[in-house]
């Protein structure tokens, strides 16, 4: 599932991580590198990756307002059980 798609509204591609937390996929706070060859962050809930989206916006990186909505509802669904 993914909160963010890049788009000519977005600039970032977030996701829920197969492997657990939920991605920022070739996110541009993270220097690419030839060892590994990675550059996604990757935040362990959706508290800190709305808070990581919120160094994007301070950034001028557009991020999608619905990205935020998002994240929020799956945080309270998962909070109360229904997650």
């Amino acid at each position: 599932m993914s909160y963010a798609r890049f788009s000519t509204d977005s600039d970032v591609y977030v996701y829920a991580s197969a492997a657990g937390g939920i991605e920022c996929a070739r996110c541009r706070f993270i220097a690419d590198t030839n060892e590994p060859p990675r550059n996604n962050a990757v935040m362990v809930d959706e508290d800190e990756m709305i808070a990581h989206l919120e160094k994007h916006r301070r950034a001028g990186h557009r991020v999608p307002d619905d990205a935020f909505e998002r994240l929020r509802a799956d945080r309270d669904a998962r909070a109360s059980g229904r997650g």
